[in-house]
């Protein structure tokens, strides 16, 4: 089986836990033509693909790539 790295585990717990962003609920700001909340969502949604891919070929179980 696959060793599933500690640091991956912490970046994913991180991701997490950054998911609400409830520091930024009653901030109105514009960046870049739209709210700083709906930024920083996109960034967000764009940014766990990535982690994700990441994650599953590092935790995807070896006897599974022979099939």
């Amino acid at each position: 089986m696959s060793h599933f790295p500690r640091w991956l585990l912490i970046v994913f717990l991180a991701l997490v836990c950054v998911h609400l962003n409830y520091w930024m609920w009653d901030d109105a700001s514009i960046v870049f033509g739209v709210p700083v909340n709906l930024l920083y969502h996109i960034v967000f949604s764009l940014l766990l693909p990535f982690v994700m891919l990441v994650v599953v070929r590092r935790a995807w179980p070896d006897y599974l790539k022979d099939e």
